[in-house]
């Protein structure tokens, strides 16, 4: 198990195969690259605040609950923890060709988790820090990045579909009142 060399506690949280250094990986099938097994769909097995850094790549879109992961991702993460989360665009011919995933997400989905409106709902406790959308090659993809420089939510609600994004990749921070 790799544990990080600074002493901040970093999971790089559905791991898998692919080890990162300086966090530990946790996933709920063992391989090599595991240092914890763990559902991530139930409750994560550190304490509350303990946590200092998150990265999820090509998870969420494979957690039944994401407002109760997200939840649980703020309650074991110290004030001003970052998260990292990287999926694919509900466009992209990732998100549909695996039959493990459970959502589909936009530029916007992560949104929700700012809204005062919602939080009765969905939790809160995360603010966007940054965002990026990324598209492929060639004309239609620089056609596409063109028209998302422009506006992300005309890109989204007319021109996603002629013009596929493929990765999505959020950066949070845990904010705790």
């Amino acid at each position: 198990m790799t544990t990080p060399s600074d002493n901040r506690l970093k999971i790089n949280l559905g791991c898998g195969n692919k080890r990162l250094d300086g966090f530990i990986g946790v996933d709920r099938f063992p391989c090599e690259a595991v240092g914890v097994l763990c559902d991530v769909s139930r409750s994560l097995p550190f304490r509350d605040s303990s946590v200092d850094e998150f990265y999820l790549d090509n998870l969420i879109e494979h957690v039944p609950d994401i407002p109760a992961l997200m939840a649980e991702l703020v309650r074991t993460a110290r004030n001003g923890a970052k998260i990292t989360i990287i999926t694919p665009h509900f466009t992209s011919l990732s998100s549909w060709k695996d039959p493990t995933h459970l959502h589909h997400l936009s530029y916007f989905s992560f949104d929700h988790f700012e809204k005062m409106s919602v939080r009765h709902y969905v939790g809160s406790g995360v603010k966007i820090v940054r965002r990026n959308l990324s598209f492929g090659g060639g004309l239609l993809g620089i056609i596409g990045r063109m028209i998302f420089s422009l506006s992300p939510e005309a890109f989204e609600k007319t021109y996603c579909f002629i013009f596929r994004a493929s990765t999505l990749r959020f950066e949070l921070q845990v904010v705790k009142q």
